[in-house]
């Protein structure tokens, strides 16, 4: 969310949940007896395949047990096959750990589902998710689970400690007879920076964010994508209602633009959350934690709170330059758009920094900016047609369709 906009206030909670075992489940939160016959398919299953650079599990970015994350738009697939007959209703049930939303009148995370085709959205967390829908005509079936959204409160969490406010998932129940069907991600992969606009905050809250759309059309180009969206966030400014998540490249104490001390320690550039690198062995991006997985595409849209806080514009600028340098280091061979604010906040340094890199790195031709330009500047003198500080829904799509053309040329260009 920007700076100085309401946000909804955590209930206190007094529980911390550390990396362990998962609670058993309650007994008021079993199913009955009927229910739990079948086969469960593991999130360590071959079946499952998980949105890239997203998730942490019990086991640093694996285990058997679980895999979390906190990221509006962050999504799972899993795959199986069935044997029941062709008319007969099938099964599944999405398992979840909710130990970390702990009790009172806390606004939990929603989710939403697209099992053989069939979406349904606005699906509260809790235990177990009973999926009714399939083509129950199909023996094959696939079902993809997206973090619709969650409070902009502890989803971080802090050295050995979990963030509360995360999906966690452990499994899904199929019919008995079933069997998984092992798939791959795609190789290549796209990054997705930004805050509360990028993470969809001002829409319907239904995945309507311009990084999903974004996400969407680059995932017919044989692309997994990753939404890293954080509201109240920047290159500087620390995100969340109550900051518990770190700035973006936390740089300080710069003069005119360079310089200064870059703080690793409160940066989230190279991390998943406050217990998980997104690094690999050899320092670069990772999608799962093995070498060889660096994005192909990396977007940032950052800026906008920098300009609401009246944050340090040389320490921006020190921070955008120096951060697509570290940037460049973990991911040799990406395409790295800096996207402009669409509210062109910022604007004047953003592209005071791009200069400065450019000249500094003249051989770098995989760095570029998407200034969508004044044209489609959102704000009060627009009467409302773009919404306010975060855009609608027609703002939000009309930025996809200007994004995805902006960066399928720039592809196609520098491919030739």
């Amino acid at each position: 969310m920007i700076k100085n906009q309401t946000t909804l206030a955590f209930v206190a909670l007094q529980a911390l949940i550390i990396f362990a075992p998962i609670r058993p489940i309650l007994a008021e939160e079993a199913p009955a007896a009927a229910a739990t016959t079948g086969l469960v398919i593991p999130v360590d299953s071959k079946a499952f395949v998980f949105s890239p650079g997203n998730w942490s599990g019990d086991e640093g970015r694996g285990g058997a047990i679980y895999r979390q994350t906190w990221y509006s738009g962050a999504y799972f697939r899993v795959s199986w096959k069935t044997t029941s007959a062709p008319k007969t209703p099938k099964k599944a049930t999405i398992l979840l750990d909710t130990s970390s939303f702990g009790a009172g009148g806390k606004k939990i995370p929603l989710i939403t589902y697209n099992v053989d085709g069939i979406w349904r959205a606005d699906i509260p967390c809790k235990a177990e998710i009973f999926v009714d829908e399939g083509n129950i005509y199909s023996s094959e079936h696939t079902l993809t689970v997206y973090l619709q959204n969650s409070e902009q409160e502890n989803r971080w969490g802090s050295p050995g400690t979990s963030g509360l406010n995360v999906l966690r998932v452990t499994g899904l129940r199929v019919d008995a007879g079933s069997e998984p069907i092992p798939s791959k991600p795609q190789q290549k992969w796209m990054l997705e920076v930004g805050d509360s606009i990028t993470e969809g905050i001002g829409t319907d809250g239904n995945l309507s964010a311009y990084s999903y759309f974004v996400g969407q059309a680059m995932e017919t180009q044989g692309y997994e994508y990753c939404v890293s969206a954080c509201g109240c966030s920047g290159w500087i400014c620390k995100g969340d209602g109550a900051g518990d998540v770190p700035a973006y490249y936390a740089v300080s104490g710069s003069e005119k633009g360079a310089g200064g001390k870059y703080d690793d320690r409160a940066s989230r550039w190279n991390k998943i959350d406050a217990n998980q690198t997104l690094l690999d062995a050899k320092g670069h991006l990772s999608a799962y934690g093995e070498t060889g997985q660096e994005p192909s595409i990396i977007t940032i849209n950052y800026g906008s709170n920098e300009a609401f806080s009246g944050a340090n514009k040389s320490d921006l600028q020190a921070s955008i330059t120096q951060g697509l340098e570290s940037l460049r280091g973990a991911a040799p061979d990406a395409q790295i758009f800096v996207i402009i604010p669409f509210g062109q906040f910022s604007a004047e340094v953003i592209h005071a920094a791009f200069s400065a890199y450019r000249s500094a790195h003249p051989n770098d031709q995989k760095v570029a900016i998407i200034d969508l330009g004044v044209n489609l500047r959102y704000g009060a003198a627009d009467g409302g047609y773009w919404s306010g500080v975060h855009p609608n829904l027609r703002a939000h799509a009309t930025f996809a369709a200007r994004i995805i053309a902006a960066i399928q040329a720039n592809l196609y260009s520098t491919s030739r």
